[in-house]
């Protein structure tokens, strides 16, 4: 198989199905048009599936010999963004594909046109897995998970990507990754303190929540500079704090407080947690109030296989130029729900360079309203995702 040429053949089809996704962004567990493409491209190519009751992800099984067996994920879901774009293909609705989304879909139904046109000559089998819900907690990795799509047939690794477009000195269709972290671990730190509301001259007859609020995230915050490694990334940011009802004059009964922890160490995540919740219960009960602390919604760091790693460089390397390739070194501090599949099999998560700037000359962020990719690259990711797992499965 030349597996660039035949993913550069397709590579025009690449393209369109991910503007056709980019249309009909969709958020959440239920994702009834995205799911209903991917569907309908599947059946096109005579691929029998797997759907599931509670969310609209879907697994395929391509491969008819005995042996090892790989998944290839793609994330299926956009943003609560309304798109600021005048792209032909720009969004139907409110909801936006600024991550790219749309883009791994369209390389995974790719790897399934190719694989099945040789399935034959698969030397074991490779499960295609289009998973909803990585852009909000508890995520929809961890619910294929629970409903077996990496059993029957179990699964012994896993690859996924993302695609990158910050600003570097790498060329479009460039591929990147590295060893160990590629994404922190994330957990949404969720507080409500419960005092004792009155009139604001009279303090003394109340039990302020904003006072125990203020006194909490600011000893949070020194976690970071006295408690852990500083070679070890790790980061605690507060993103709302709610309580009072907008007046000069009344102390609130309650204060909500909302952020996140990222971690990029599996201990140090362990133990951040665990100060967090001593110093929130330490302090309320000094200052006579009641407290609610949860983490939950929170997902595992993305831990690249070594093994698995060596493995895609030289699978890159067969078909790219040998300057296509980049070991990263960088920490990534953003959360993926991958690190679900990663905690439980061995894989590699890379990232395929594909910046675009939006009419302006700007090139804006994931999760930018007027995010735009260079889309024509995709077709690497298509063809980098199958001669790796082909190499995976004669190894």
């Amino acid at each position: 198989m030349d597996i660039l040429a035949q993913a550069y053949g397709i590579k025009e089809e690449v393209v369109k199905w991910r503007r056709d996704l980019h249309k009909i962004p969709e958020i959440g567990m239920n994702l009834p048009k995205t799911f209903e493409y991917v569907k309908k491209k599947l059946d096109e190519f005579n691929i029998e599936y797997t759907t599931y009751k509670s969310h609209s992800g879907i697994s395929a099984v391509l491969g008819k010999e005995e042996g090892r067996i790989i998944a290839i994920r793609a994330d299926m879901d956009a943003l609560s963004i309304k798109e600021e774009t005048n792209l032909e293909f720009k969004s139907e609705n409110e909801y936006m594909h600024a991550c790219g989304h749309d883009g791994y879909m369209s390389i995974l139904i790719g790897i399934a046109k190719i694989l099945k046109e040789n399935e034959d000559k698969l030397n074991g089998k490779i499960k295609l897995i289009f998973q909803p819900c990585e852009e909000c907690a508890p995520g929809g990795a961890l619910a294929m998970i629970e409903d077996g799509v990496l059993e029957d047939p179990k699964v012994d690794a896993v690859l996924a990507l993302h695609v990158d477009n910050k600003s570097e000195s790498y060329k479009n269709g460039d591929i990147l990754v590295g060893y160990g972290s590629m994404s922190a671990a994330e957990d949404p730190i969720n507080i409500k303190i419960t005092g004792k509301g009155g009139h604001a001259s009279t303090p003394n007859l109340c039990i302020d929540p904003i006072s125990v609020a203020t006194l909490i995230i600011n000893n949070i915050q020194y976690i970071l500079t006295r408690e852990i490694n500083q070679t070890i990334p790790t980061v605690i940011s507060f993103s709302s704090i709610q309580g009072g009802r907008n007046s000069n004059n009344i102390i609130p009964d309650e204060v909500e407080i909302k952020g996140t922890v990222r971690n990029t160490d599996n201990e140090t995540r362990k133990f951040v947690l665990q100060r967090i919740e001593e110093i929130v219960s330490g302090l309320s009960k000094i200052m006579r109030a009641d407290f609610e602390l949860n983490f939950n919604g929170g997902c595992p760091a993305v831990m690249n296989d070594r093994n698995m790693v060596d493995m895609l460089i030289n699978s890159s390397k067969k078909i790219l130029e040998e300057n296509s390739v980049h070991i990263l070194n960088k920490c990534n501090m953003g959360a993926e729900d991958a690190g679900f599949f990663f905690e439980k099999i061995p894989g590699c998560y890379f990232r395929l360079y594909n910046p675009a700037a939006f009419e302006d000359g700007i090139v804006y962020p994931a999760h930018n309203s007027k995010y735009v990719m260079d889309d024509s690259v995709l077709y690497k990711g298509v063809a980098v995702m199958i001669q790796t797992a082909l190499d995976y499965l004669n190894f």
